[in-house]
């Protein structure tokens, strides 16, 4: 009798149940009602076909169709159905005829109650007992209420979606959220505020060798994936560790999600991928984000980080701005410990750095964009750097402190590749930082970009080649030396550098970070084939454009205000033979010191004039093109006709017998050295340099125009030409 009444209430619960679900509760063969598949289910069937009064566990009809017995799908039970039981017994990958392959998914409503929390439709266990909500299959589970020491699992062989509408998840012995099985829709409807909150977890999982392992190791921890989204608002407090772990793949859409954590804050093997959203992060001593194996990826959205370590993070793939908002803060809570922590803002370890849209704004310790491939910044993104790192603090010299770094062996910089560095597309870049600007290990190459920068060290740095395009405007307003690199390309664009040594320096070997750094003995190469391009000395000391070797420009235009120190110049080539600046082209307008001041090369394809350069007026040796101090000359030995310098401030203007300006320069340093061409000068005439006079145009932002005409003015020395380099007297 009790066996019969067991039988009816098992008949009356399948009868209620759709099909789907009777199906997923019972799996299709399942004869003696135990929820599993054994050789026990076919001998039950076989039982009831040989006795047709025999009553088993499950045996009803649902929807006009047989019971889940009827494993070969026929419409009758007989021996054939034990038979296809007990082939899918010994092979699981056989698939019934009658075995549902539709995973089963419920809409359910569960309210968190400590003790008394309820659901109203399947797919969830319920333990009140230890207050541990079990979602065991996929569908759509809306929750709300609240549990004060709890958790919710999600053991599934499809996606849950949990929708929190105003509920709240303490546990003080581990995940709040924690994924066994199954990927994972976590959304806040829309007006809600929901908070998950965890703690160190009583149990820990093993690891492949039986010992335990540190995860679960966040307040969100999933085995299988993540997706955040909703309109509502989502707060993360990862006690133990991380706030959120995916597993595999994390994805954040629409939702506004407040992540406070220990470690990171969001954790990703595959990849995360940020769609959209208003994302607040706050890492005591993690990343902001933190990728594992695949990319990081933000689409669009607003992201905000505080974090210890990076605020963007990859160890093995790419990280991918296309758009949205992101402000990223990582400075040291106390004491840089740069031994366990990069305090970098966006760093890779593997991958490259890819941003072709988005408005970025950094503030690190370290670097502040560092990608150890390549990074490429190609497309209309806004960029604002701020590295705050003390490099050194002691010793003396350099800009800034850089010499004799005792203190912290860290890097600094603004944006860093350790292959190159692409940058197109209309970005605007701003960068301060306290070690150099932009920085690669290998190129640098811009193209069409919006760059200011203030440097500790070199404004632009390049261990191998820097090459400037067209449509670059580059401000360098504070630097050690503006634009460094073994060799530069200048094919365009608009500069202006202010540097305490070096505008422009080409040198071989790898940087330094530190003022003479630079390999010096190597082969180094300026080429200037357009652009406009005014440098400026911000000490004494330094050269205007230096180069371990040769300096040709084919075309643009160079303005420089050299320094006043005698051994420094405002041109400045190599010792080797062939070592030269050769103008080719373009218009140069050169002014400094003349102690170690150098003519063009007479090899040069244009004609340029000279005044206080290698006896052109002001004391120094005979022209020639060998630098002061080469053979044998002594610059205090040669004669000449000298008038002084002309200081600061000084309008000079080299015009031709028509009072036609060929260039007029404002200087801003002291001008004892000159050196002056342009295509407008040509052989057979006579020029004149005056300064004062009154100018017929008008002068752009850095003191220098072309054209028009002169009238008064003092003049200071003329000649007729008859070289490539004419010496003004």
């Amino acid at each position: 009798m009790k066996r019969k009444l067991m039988a009816l209430m098992l008949v009356l619960t399948a009868a209620a149940m759709p099909v789907a679900a009777y199906a997923a509760e019972y799996p299709c063969g399942d004869a003696d009602a135990d929820k599993s598949l054994t050789a026990s289910d076919a001998s039950v069937i076989m039982q009831k076909v040989l006795d047709d009064n025999y009553t088993m566990p499950i045996e009803t009809v649902v929807s006009d169709s047989l019971s889940i017995v009827d494993a070969d799908a026929d419409g009758s039970l007989t021996a054939s159905d034990a038979a296809v039981v007990m082939q899918k017994v010994l092979d699981e990958s056989f698939v019934m005829p009658n075995e549902s392959t539709t995973p089963v998914t419920y809409e359910t409503n569960i309210t968190l109650a400590d003790g008394a929390s309820t659901a109203d439709n399947g797919g969830v266990e319920i333990d009140n007992v230890n207050n541990i909500i079990k979602i065991t299959n996929g569908g759509v589970y809306t929750i709300t209420g609240t549990l004060s020491n709890g958790q919710i699992i999600v053991d599934s062989d499809s996606d849950a979606e949990l929708a929190l509408s105003g509920m709240s998840v303490t546990n003080t012995q581990g995940p709040a959220i924690y994924g066994l099985n199954g990927d994972i829709d976590i959304s806040a409807k829309k007006g809600t505020t929901n908070t998950l909150t965890d703690g160190t977890p009583a149990v820990f999982e093993a690891n492949d060798d039986g010992t335990a392992s540190d995860e679960p190791d966040a307040c969100i921890f999933s085995h299988d994936g993540i997706k955040l989204k909703g309109t509502g608002t989502l707060i993360v407090n990862g006690n133990y560790k991380n706030g959120i772990t995916g597993k595999d793949e994390v994805v954040i859409q629409k939702l506004s999600l407040t992540v406070n954590s220990l470690n990171n804050c969001i954790k990703g093997k595959d990849y995360v991928t940020v769609k959209s959203g208003t994302l607040n992060l706050d890492s005591q001593t993690g990343d902001g984000i933190r990728v594992t194996s695949g990319d990081l990826t933000v689409e669009d959205g607003s992201i905000t980080v505080n974090s210890q370590d990076n605020g963007l993070f990859t160890k093995a793939g790419n990280i991918l701005v296309s758009g949205g908002t992101i402000d990223i803060t990582v400075v040291p809570s106390g004491t840089a410990d740069t031994e366990n922590y990069n305090y970098d803002g966006i760093h890779t370890k593997v991958g490259t750095i890819d941003i072709t849209g988005g408005n970025i704004t950094v503030k690190s310790y370290c670097d502040g964009i560092q990608g150890t491939s390549d990074v490429n910044i190609n497309g209309a993104a806004v960029i604002n750097v701020t590295t705050t790192g003390v490099i050194s603090a002691s010793g003396s010299g350099g800009y800034g402190g850089w010499t004799n770094n005792q203190t912290a062996d860290i890097s600094a910089k603004g944006i860093k590749s350790d292959t190159s560095l692409n940058i197109d597309g209309g970005a605007v870049i701003t960068v301060d930082s306290t070690d150099d600007s932009l920085h690669t290990n290998g190129n640098v190459t811009i193209t069409n970009a919006d760059i200011t920068v203030s440097a500790g060290d070199d404004g632009v740095h390049a261990d191998s080649v820097l090459t400037i395009n067209d449509g670059s405007a580059i401000k360098v307003n504070k630097s050690y030396e503006g634009l460094e690199a073994e060799k530069i390309y200048i094919n365009g664009g608009y500069m202006t550098i202010y540097a305490s040594d070096d505008n422009i320096n080409a040198a071989g070997g790898s940087d330094g970070s530190s003022q003479g750094g630079f390999n010096t003995n190597a082969d180094g190469y300026i080429e200037i084939n357009g652009g406009y391009i005014y440098c400026e000395n911000a000490s004494s000391g330094g050269d205007g454009v230096d180069s371990n070797g040769k300096i040709v420009q084919n075309g643009g235009i160079l303005l420089v205000n050299g320094p006043t120190s005698g051994g420094d110049a405002p041109i400045d080539t190599g010792d080797k033979s062939g070592d030269e600046y050769i103008v080719n082209g373009g218009t140069v307008f050169s002014v400094g010191s003349n102690g170690m001041a150098e003519s063009p090369s007479a090899s040069s394809g244009g004609y340029t004039v000279t005044y206080g350069v290698n006896g052109g007026g002001m004391g120094g040796p005979g022209q020639g093109g060998g630098r002061p101090g080469q053979d044998g000359f002594d610059p205090g030995s040669q004669s000449g006709t000298t008038t002084g310098s002309l200081g600061a401030g000084t309008q000079l203007t080299l015009a031709d017998e028509s009072g036609n300006v060929i260039a007029t320069f404002t200087v801003k340093t002291t001008a004892q050295a000159i050196v002056i061409g342009s295509p407008d000068i040509t052989a057979g005439k006579t020029y004149t340099l005056y300064s004062g006079g009154t100018y017929s145009g008008s002068l752009d932002e850095n003191g220098y125009a072309a054209g028009g005409t002169i009238t008064g003015g003092t003049k200071i020395a003329s000649g007729t030409i008859d070289s490539k380099v004419t010496a003004l007297s």
